[in-house]
Order: C-alpha cells, then sequence, then structure tokens
C-alpha cells in the first residue's frame, strides 16, 4: 500500500471502490426478480429480504471509523471487498437452491463490509479532493452511478442470451474482487494501527461529541436528505410510472434515463462546484431536485414525466458529495463527521422504502413524494450551513 501515492492513482483508486461497490448491489438489485422465483417469496417476505443488505451496513458502519483509524484504507478495502465478493458467490449458489436461510445470511454479510467501504471510499475521496487543484469529488461519486449502469446492463445482456444468476453472480464477484485488490494497494498508507492511549480517548470522544455539534447534524441532514430522494426515486420510480400507465419496458427505460442524468451530472460537476462554490451548489441542487420532484408529482396535470425525472436526477447528483464535503473543513474530525452522517444514511436505507411504501399505500405514490420534496425544501433553508467553517 502505497504511503504518498500521487493525486492521480489516489483519485483511480478511489473512484475504483465506488464503482466496485455500486457493481456488487446493482447486480443483486438487477436479479430481484429471479431471486423471489427461486426463494418461492411472496413481495411482502421479498420486502423484508431485501432490507438485510442495508441491516448488515448499519451493523458495519458502528465499526467503520475505528477500523479506518487501526487498518488504514487499503486494509480495510481489501478485506471489505473480499468478504463482498465472497457472500455474491456464495449467492451464486444458494439462490438457485432455494436456501432461504443461508440467503439471509449472505445478504447479511455481504452488506455489512459494503458500509466499512461506504465509509472509506467518501472519506479517501475528500482527502484527494484537498489535494487536486481542481474539485474531483463529483466525478469521483460519478464512478458510484457507472457502476449501477454497467452493472444493470451485464444483467439486461445476461438475460436476454439466457445465462444464469449464478455465472452473473460469479463473474461480478471476481471483478470486484480484482478492482478492490488494485484500489486497496493503491490507496494511502497512514500510521494508524497502534495509536497511544491517549490518541485513542481523544478519537473516541470525538466520535461522542461530533453529536452534539449543531452544523454538523445540520449538513448531516442535508447529506440525508438527498439521499432520501435517490432511494425514493430507486425504489419507487418505476413502479409510480406504471401505476401512470407506463409499460414495463418505458419504466426501465425512464428509470435508466434518471441514471444516466445523475452520472453525466456528476461527471461534469466539478466544473459547477469550482465556479459556484460547495454553498451555492447544494442551494442550487436543494431548488433543482425540488423543482424535478414537484413536476413529477403534478404529471396528471403537466404531463412532463421525463422533464421530471432529468431535473430530479441531476438535482441530487451533487448534494450528497457536497455535503460530505462540508463536514471535511476540520481534519481531525472529519472521519468522525462523514461516519455520522454514513450512519444515519444506513437508517433510512433500512426505513426509507417500508416508510414510503407504507405511505404509498394509503394515499399513493405520488403523495407520498412529497416527504423528499420537503426534506429538500428544509434543505435550502439550511445550506447556509455548508458554508466553509471557520
Amino acid at each position: 500500500m502505497s504511503k504518498n501515492p500521487k493525486v492521480g492513482i489516489w483519485f483511480l483508486a478511489t473512484a475504483l471502490t465506488f464503482f466496485a461497490r455500486a457493481l456488487l448491489f446493482a447486480t443483486w438489485q438487477s436479479r430481484s426478480p429471479e431471486v423471489k422465483e427461486y426463494l418461492e417469496l411472496t413481495t411482502a417476505q421479498m420486502g423484508l429480504v431485501v432490507m438485510l443488505f442495508p441491516l448488515g451496513g448499519l451493523i458495519g458502519i458502528f465499526f467503520a471509523g475505528g477500523m479506518h483509524r487501526r487498518f488504514g484504507a487499503g486494509a480495510v478495502t481489501i478485506s471489505s471487498f473480499a468478504v463482498g465478493a465472497l457472500s455474491m458467490l456464495g449467492l451464486a449458489f444458494s439462490i438457485p437452491a432455494g436456501d432461504l436461510w443461508l440467503t439471509c445470511v449472505l445478504l447479511l454479510t455481504m452488506g455489512l463490509p459494503m458500509a466499512l467501504i461506504d465509509f472509506t471510499s467518501n472519506y479517501e475521496g475528500t482527502e484527494v479532493d484537498k489535494q487536486a487543484k481542481r474539485s474531483l469529488l463529483p466525478i469521483i461519486h460519478s464512478t458510484f452511478g457507472v457502476g449501477m449502469m454497467v452493472a444493470a446492463g451485464l444483467s439486461g445482456w445476461m438475460l436476454g442470451n439466457n445465462l444464469s444468476l449464478a455465472l452473473n453472480y460469479s463473474l461480478v464477484a471476481a471483478v470486484v474482487l480484482a478492482s478492490a485488490i488494485w484500489a486497496g494497494l493503491n490507496l494511502p498508507k497512514r500510521p494508524s494501527s497502534r495509536q497511544d492511549t491517549a490518541r485513542e480517548q481523544q478519537n473516541k470522544s470525538i466520535a461522542r461529541t461530533v453529536w452534539r455539534e449543531p452544523r454538523t447534524l445540520v449538513v448531516a441532514l442535508i447529506g440525508l436528505s438527498f439521499i432520501i430522494a435517490e432511494l425514493s426515486a430507486g425504489t419507487w420510480l418505476p413502479i409510480a410510472l406504471e401505476t401512470a400507465g407506463f409499460t414495463p419496458a418505458d419504466a426501465a427505460n425512464a428509470f435508466g434515463l434518471f441514471w444516466v442524468v445523475i452520472t453525466a451530472t456528476r461527471v461534469l460537476g466539478g466544473f459547477v462546484v469550482d465556479r459556484l462554490g460547495r454553498f451555492w451548489t447544494i442551494l442550487l441542487s436543494t431548488l433543482v431536485t425540488s423543482t424535478g420532484i414537484l413536476i413529477f408529482i403534478f404529471d396528471s396535470v403537466i404531463s412532463q414525466p421525463y422533464l421530471g425525472l432529468i431535473l430530479w436526477g441531476a438535482g441530487l447528483a451533487l448534494g450528497f458529495p457536497m455535503a460530505g464535503n462540508a463536514l471535511s473543513d476540520d481534519p481531525v474530525r472529519s472521519p468522525a463527521r462523514i461516519n455520522l452522517m454514513i450512519t444515519l444514511v444506513y437508517f433510512s436505507s433500512v426505513s426509507v422504502g417500508p416508510a414510503l411504501g407504507a405511505l404509498g399505500q394509503e394515499f399513493g405514490l405520488y403523495v407520498a413524494f412529497t416527504v423528499p420534496l420537503v426534506l429538500m425544501l428544509v434543505s435550502a433553508i439550511l445550506s447556509p450551513a455548508t458554508k466553509r467553517a471557520n
């Protein structure tokens, strides 16, 4: 593992962790109808099984900061992806065999290390961004979208050619592991494995006190709002479109367009951040996302669903990366603050889907989308908190 990697190599290694994490998650997600069929699950049962991945992440995030400090980014990256890849390889056999309990355990073990990677990749992303001459954080996050699209495209191609779920999962597991090994060996190695007692106590104290910092909590709420806007779309947009009269194919294509817009915006986002600055980028992001959601909600009147999706995706693309950047102004407290935000994200990952589903069942999904809309408007009001801390 490199002690002082060049910015370019550091950037590529960090971006690869985002790509590999998305590839793993989206491959599992994209073949979920087959999983439901193999395991003979009802829709409600499938909903509970799907929650195991983020539940594993929720458990893992509590150890993320400590493991990153003790073992370093490279070791955490390689070991975490190894567990995740081996879990996916196990799923390649447990799912076709119809083994529900083993599948549940493997989903939990696949999700748990992904939270460690989530923390490590976000932390390394903010660090390399500080070293670069221009903003790299948006384009680093764009590789997550690339991973999502590659996974969906590969799964679609394999399905179209009647290639098995087992082959799909095994191939992705191998690619993810190879990518992680290269990335881990090229991430910086920080001498933090044997900290003295005073330093360790300081880190534990910081980890507790950040939960009482008003600015940190406000910025974390802003970042969480963008994630909820993304999760709401990821879970319910295709279903909402089909309910509105779209064919399954058209709904899938519209959702694909949504992720293309997010990825493209993140690729170009560095130029936006460099020109506008962090605060104005976040404020503009909240307003554009709000507009997109509002257009989508009133589709029956405006009849511009694609415009709503484009604005929704373009708006939320830069919000979470810039919130993470706002939490990294103080290098000493940065890991604990980022860990706090990601902890909140995993709590929301477990709860947002079922909560919006219940609201949508009662009042309709278009009404349920008012939740991320309100959060975006609140974030717009709170956005001055993201100005650089003194």
